[in-house]
């Protein structure tokens, strides 16, 4: 009984050692997997990426919108010590404004964005430069394929990676990717219902248009009659969303068609002929010699710009817009229907 002391102690010992022993079968082989995820998420930084964004199609599958692949320069700033020769570097290389160049790079920032999606040369220039606190990325970027065809329609994705206008704009959030940790989720693409033949088709009539009429701007709108759908959707004058920041007028940027509000004017021009050939009153034949201007009451209706066209069929009226034929339809028709 006098070492009753010691046995106590000694099995003491033991039970504290098998509470010990019995915590860490729990924690290390029942819950293993749990504490192994705990400290993991302690020592590792994880960063979001963001998927590619979604492409824009015509119906029959040629790109309006895409991504390409490319480089990009950015600074971090506080690494810069000679600030002056880095910006005068840069700008030589990179074609840009020095002083805008030295004012991001005078920042108290650890990262300004200096050209995007830069060229080989301009690559290959900034490759075997060293200059301490400059880097090369690399990063999807935007690409238009049509250039300005339909560019009112397409809109544009920004440098602050946001859809601007158009297409862009409106689905901005069902094309842009999602962001992820481990895996980028790419965004939506978007197939319109423009034909793009009927699309190009429309411009060119703008773009001559303006050649032989001189106008400021014009809209073209095709729909197919049995469904609705817009088959294209042309504006003049148009932008090229690649260089859209060289634009100082944003009004370039809106969809006039939908955008803007203007007097009918001409658009009756071809009701007034359907209800006419309707009637039986005129054909598409039918011709009238125009002189420029005819007096209704005590008005006088003239033609854009004074134009005098001479004869004229009623479809040269149409094409030609010309004031004095859509008048000569009325009065064909009367104003007793």
């Amino acid at each position: 009984m006098r070492h009753w002391r010691i046995n106590l102690i000694f099995i003491l010992i033991i039970l504290f050692g098998a509470a010990i022993i019995g915590r860490l079968f729990f924690i290390q082989i029942r819950q293993g997997e749990l504490y192994r995820a705990l400290a993991q998420g302690q020592q590792q930084s994880f960063q979001l990426v963001k998927g590619e964004r979604g492409q824009v199609f015509f119906k029959g599958g040629e790109i309006l919108a895409t991504n390409v692949k490319g480089k990009y320069l950015f600074v971090c700033p506080v690494k810069i010590g000679d600030k002056e020769k880095t910006s005068q570097t840069l700008s030589q290389i990179l074609n840009l404004d020095k002083e805008a160049v030295l004012e991001k790079v005078s920042r108290d920032s650890l990262f300004e964005t200096i050209k995007n999606n830069l060229t080989e040369e301009e690559e290959k220039a900034l490759e075997n430069i060293d200059l301490p606190g400059v880097y090369l990325a690399q990063a999807f970027f935007r690409e238009y394929p049509q250039s300005k065809m339909a560019s009112q329609v397409i809109g544009f994705f920004s440098s602050q990676e946001k859809g601007q206008y158009g297409i862009e704009g409106f689905y901005d959030e069902i094309l842009q990717g999602r962001e992820s940790v481990q895996k980028t989720d790419k965004g939506s693409d978007i197939f319109l219902t423009l034909e793009y033949n009927i699309q190009y088709m429309a411009e060119s009539l703008l773009a001559k248009a303006k050649d032989s009429l001189d106008i400021e701007s014009g809209q073209i709108i095709v729909v197919e009659p049995n469904s609705g759908k817009i088959l294209a959707l042309a504006n003049f004058p148009g932008f090229d969303p690649n260089y859209y920041y060289e634009n100082e007028d944003f009004h370039i940027f809106q969809n006039s068609a939908i955008q803007k509000l203007f007097e009918p004017g001409s658009v009756f021009k071809p009701i007034t002929m359907a209800a006419a050939i309707d009637q039986g009153k005129i054909t598409p034949k039918t011709t009238y010699i125009d002189e420029g201007r005819i007096k209704i009451g005590k008005d006088i209706i003239e033609n854009y710009n004074s134009r005098v066209f001479g004869e004229k069929t009623m479809t040269e009226v149409l094409e030609k817009s010309i004031n004095t034929g859509a008048v000569f339809a009325e009065q064909q028709l009367g104003n007793n229907l």
